[in-house]
C-alpha cells in the first residue's frame, strides 16, 4: 500500500470515529457549570485522560491484531473485505438500534450530569469512550489499514497519531476553545451543547448509517 492510499483510506474513518455527540456532551458537562474555570479545566483534563486511555488500548489491540494478519499487497484482499463487511453490518444494526431507542437514554443523562471531582471525571471519560461502539467500529478498520500497510515505521506512527487525535477531537477541542476564547467560548459551547443534545439521536444514526454504507462498499470492492 502506498502512503497516499493509506491516508485516503484512513482519514474518512478517523473523521467518522471522531463524530461522537455523547463524548462531546460529556466534555461540555465538565466545562459548563458554576465552578471556578480552573476547577472546570482540571476536570476536563481528567475526562480527556480517561478517554485517551481507552483509545490507547484500542490502538494497542488494533496494532496487535494487524501484526497477525497478512500484509496488504494490493488487488483482492479477503481479510479486509471480511473485516469491513462485518463492521459495516454491525454499524447498520447500530443505526437501527439508535433510531429505536428513547430520546433520553441513560448514557445521555450520564454525559450531561457532569462530575463532582477529578476521579469521577476520569471514570466518566473511560466509561463513555468504552461504550462508544460507533467510534470503535470505525477505529478498527482504520487501525488495520495502518498495521497492514507495510509502510516505514515513521509513516505508521504518524498515521496512528492522526487516528488517535481525530478520534479524540470532540474531547480535546472544547477545552482548547475555552482556553483561547474564555467566557465567549463557554457561551458558544453551551449553545452547541443544547443543539447537540436536541439532535443527538439523528446525528448518531446518520453517522452509523453513512459509514455502514462506506464500509460495506469498501468490503465489496476488496473482494
Amino acid at each position: 500500500m502506498s502512503e497516499a492510499t493509506l491516508w485516503q483510506r484512513l482519514l474518512p474513518l478517523a473523521l467518522g470515529a471522531g463524530v461522537s455527540p455523547l463524548l462531546l456532551l460529556g466534555q461540555l458537562a465538565q466545562l459548563i457549570g458554576p465552578e471556578a474555570p480552573r476547577v472546570q479545566l482540571r476536570r476536563s483534563g481528567a475526562y480527556l485522560l480517561g478517554t485517551t486511555l481507552v483509545v490507547l488500548i484500542w490502538s494497542w489491540i488494533g496494532g496487535w491484531i494487524a501484526t497477525r494478519l497478512p500484509q496488504q499487497l494490493g488487488g483482492a484482499d479477503p481479510v479486509a473485505a471480511v473485516v469491513q463487511l462485518m463492521l459495516g453490518l454491525a454499524l447498520a444494526c447500530v443505526s437501527l438500534r439508535i433510531l429505536s431507542r428513547s430520546e433520553t437514554d441513560s448514557a445521555g443523562a450520564a454525559a450531561l450530569s457532569g462530575s463532582s471531582g477529578l476521579t469521577a471525571a476520569l471514570l466518566q471519560g473511560i466509561t463513555l469512550m468504552a461504550i462508544n461502539l460507533t467510534s470503535l467500529v470505525m477505529f478498527l478498520p482504520a487501525s488495520q489499514d495502518i498495521g497492514r500497510s507495510g509502510l516505514p515505521l515513521p509513516v505508521r506512527l504518524a498515521a496512528w497519531l492522526v487516528l488517535d487525535l481525530l478520534t479524540l477531537a470532540p474531547i480535546w477541542l472544547p477545552p482548547v476553545l475555552v482556553i483561547l476564547s474564555g467566557k465567549g467560548g463557554r457561551r458558544q459551547l453551551q449553545l452547541l451543547g443544547h443543539w447537540v443534545q436536541a439532535h443527538r439521536r439523528a446525528i448518531d444514526a446518520a453517522v452509523a448509517a453513512g459509514f455502514s454504507v462506506v464500509l460495506l462498499g469498501r468490503g465489496l470492492l476488496a473482494l
